[in-house]
């Protein structure tokens, strides 16, 4: 019997994972608001990808039509918006559901124990180059994706194993990490250090890459990274530095943080879950980070910004 699997959200990352999931024959179900539930309604679910196109008609519901639980809750939204997906998600999770985030930081991991308890919450990260198009579509670009996932424990358990199945399809590559924070801590050092750089010179890694000293600029941002990581029990090996800084210091390099494209577009950007929990984990610790709270006092004026032209 197939596990029961609740997508939150049908965006660039959720989109992707569970349309590729639901084109293998999985029971999955996306849990999406009314507007994208009338588009998706109208016109599919659409790939464009470097791994191959598709279209599908997704399964959907929307927060009030939930009435049984789920064997999975794949919850992929800007961490901003967790507490309201929490509210929307909720009728999901029963006694043994497993919640399975793909949030960026820690900071969503003690939300979600707090409110469904800690059995019920598993650690997660993927790494994808995707983005929503104009008309809604999901454009993947670069390596074949990749869904880590495992008990906070570390420990293998045939439950973990059991969804690593349930997960398992063409079009990324499914991990059962037994090593699933660390995983975790890795990929924040390197989404802080990418959207620390990008925010302050408000460019491409490459930019910044080929201007005198910015390669040496972009190693402090990491090493600041990586000095809260290990004071809080999380150093990255060798390997981890080694590959962080070689993509974000590289010559001719395109890339960019979704942090940064979302503030190019005058858009909310995830400054707290990313960089302000960051630097008050190095107060705690009496670590001194200028580059990050150089990035955390431009991206709270920005917001501040934001939010006055709201109310304007």
């Amino acid at each position: 019997m197939n596990s029961r699997i609740l997508v939150v959200g049908a965006g660039a990352v959720g989109g992707y994972f569970g349309a590729r999931m639901a084109s293998a024959g999985h029971d999955v179900t996306f849990l999406v608001r009314p507007r994208r539930h009338a588009q998706l309604l109208a016109e599919g679910l659409s790939l464009r990808s470097t791994i191959g196109d598709t279209t599908i008609s997704p399964k959907m519901v929307t927060a009030q039509d939930i009435t049984a639980p789920y064997d999975i809750v794949l919850l992929s939204v800007k961490a901003y918006s967790l507490d309201a997906a929490m509210d929307d998600f909720s009728p999901a999770v029963g006694p043994a559901t497993r919640i399975i985030p793909l949030l960026n930081g820690m900071l969503h991991l003690d939300l979600l124990t707090k409110r469904f308890g800690q059995n019920a919450v598993m650690g997660g990260t993927c790494f994808i180059v995707s983005k929503l198009d104009k008309e809604g579509r999901i454009i993947q670009s670069g390596p074949l994706p990749r869904l880590s996932f495992g008990e906070m424990s570390g420990q293998e358990t045939a439950q973990a194993r059991q969804i690593e199945k349930a997960f398992s399809s063409p079009g990324f590559e499914t991990i059962c990490s037994q090593h699933i924070v660390q995983d975790m801590w890795n990929k924040w050092i390197l989404l802080a250090s990418l959207g620390s750089i990008c925010c302050l010179m408000r460019g491409t890694v490459g930019e910044i890459a080929e201007q005198p000293h910015g390669t040496d600029f972009t190693c402090a941002v990491i090493r600041e990274c990586a000095a809260i990581a290990t004071a809080e029990g999380h150093c990255p090996d060798a390997k981890t530095i080694d590959d962080t800084t070689r993509l974000l210091c590289k010559n001719g390099s395109p890339l960019t943080s979704s942090m940064f494209r979302d503030l190019s577009q005058g858009a909310p950007v995830e400054a707290h879950q990313i960089i302000g929990d960051l630097v008050a984990r190095a107060r705690k610790h009496g670590l001194e980070t200028p580059l990050l709270d150089l990035t955390n006092l431009n991206l709270q004026v920005y917001e501040l910004q934001r939010r006055q032209r709201a109310t304007a």
